[in-house]
């Protein structure tokens, strides 16, 4: 008499039923896995998702950076600065760039509008910064070409300064004072947000408010007539597309490399690589965690083996009657197996019940964004399953190979 897949089913459901106990027990190990996979999961889907934003908010994925290299020898010699004539030479070689914007920061000094003053850095920037750094102007414009040629004493504010100074009075086309030279104000640059992740306090709850505290001024105006010693020590430029940014890195790095004489005095990083790198670093993270859940599955699993093993001992004669009369051994491994893996699987459903219970508790406690998805709950799911069949199928077998005689004789 063979036993039906649904019949294997109601008994798996009616000993679990019977056995509430040791059932609960059995499955603890599969609930603890489970749930630390769902959390493990959601926290590296919650980081995801704050990088991508970090990156849209700060230019997108296309952008090439070049900055001072500090890990390098300086005692070897070498300056990580780049002239005007360097600049136009690495503009003039890398065409298909579609924005350019070469910098320099200015020591952090106070702006002054009568009686008011807020300490602010100040950057010398070209025009393209806007496409670079994907801004948009609350009011007034930026910086343009005819600003950069007539090396004009105009500025930009962030949002904040904007704000600082001027309170609620529009701030277009009055002056500030700075540095001993008076600007006057042509734009405010959009307020620039992205909410804190991991409990950084400084600016708050706004993890880009460092942005709105800065100010902005034609690069030759800086080298011109504020400090005709201060030379160009980054660059940001961009690509038509991520893909294009890893290309375009390669070549600005051995241009410049070529213009400092092999010496690598400056890094050149693309968004996209750098994007790249954090995911592979997140994966390390979340291997190290997986692993953890891993182990605490396997010693549940062990504990569903024993007492799996345990219940075939003491059902030996009922799986005696069942083959007696006619159930095949493959009907009594595939009984045993079911049974195994509805208990994994329904430690599986409360563990990733809880662990969506307790998501927004890790989050909090974190101060990270964490991130539910259905992938991560199939993942989950079938892990538990999977454990369920691993660790099931040595009773399961034991079961079917028994000796009907000797199964009826046990007592």
């Amino acid at each position: 008499m063979a036993i039906s897949l649904a019949e294997s089913l109601h008994l798996g459901i009616l000993d679990i039923l019977t056995r509430k106990v040791r059932s609960a027990v059995t499955v603890i190990g599969i609930v603890l896995g489970v749930m630390c996979i769902m959390v493990v999961l959601a926290i590296v889907n919650g980081m995801n998702k704050t990088t991508m934003e970090w990156m849209s908010q700060r230019g997108g994925l296309s952008k090439v950076e070049v900055r001072p290299n500090w890990g390098y020898d300086f005692s070897k010699g070498g300056d990580p600065s780049l002239s005007l004539r360097e600049i136009r030479l690495i503009r003039e070689l890398v065409p298909q760039a579609t924005a350019f914007n070469p910098q320099v920061s200015l020591p952090e000094a106070e702006m002054q509008v009568g009686d008011s003053g807020y300490v602010c850095p100040v950057f010398g920037v070209y025009p393209d910064m806007l496409k670079v750094e994907e801004w948009k102007i609350a009011k007034g414009r930026f910086i343009n070409e005819f600003d950069i040629s007539n090396h004009n004493n105009v500025v930009v504010l962030g949002s904040t300064v904007a704000k600082e100074l001027f309170s609620s009075r529009d701030p277009l086309g009055r002056y500030v004072s700075w540095g001993g030279h008076r600007f006057m104000v042509i734009g405010v640059l959009g307020e620039r947000y992205m909410k804190n992740q991991g409990g950084g306090e400084t600016f708050g709850e706004n993890g880009l408010e460092y942005l709105n505290r800065r100010a902005f001024l034609p690069l030759s105006t800086v080298i011109s007539k504020i400090n005709p010693k201060l030379r160009i020590s980054s660059l940001e430029l961009q690509a038509a597309s991520p893909e294009k940014a890893k290309e375009m890195r390669k070549q600005v790095e051995e241009i410049i490399l070529n213009l400092k004489q092999g010496k690598a005095l400056f890094r050149v990083d693309s968004a996209q690589e750098q994007m790249d790198m954090m995911r592979k670093n997140s994966m390390i993270f979340t291997s190290i965690f997986i692993l953890i859940a891993v182990i605490s599955l396997l010693v549940g699993g062990i504990v569903i083996m024993n007492i799996m093993l345990a219940s075939v001992k003491e059902r030996t004669r009922e799986i005696g009657v069942r083959i007696a009369v006619g159930a095949r051994r493959r009907d009594i491994v595939i009984q045993f197996l079911v049974q195994t893996v509805l208990i994994t699987a329904l430690g599986g459903v409360v563990g990733i019940l809880l662990g969506y219970a307790i998501l927004d508790l890790v989050g909090g406690y974190l101060k990270l964004e964490v991130v539910a998805s259905v992938r991560m709950i199939w993942t989950a799911l079938l892990v538990s399953i999977g454990v369920g069949l691993l660790f099931g199928i040595m009773p399961a077998v034991r079961a079917g190979r028994l000796d009907p005689i000797e199964a009826l004789r046990e007592e």
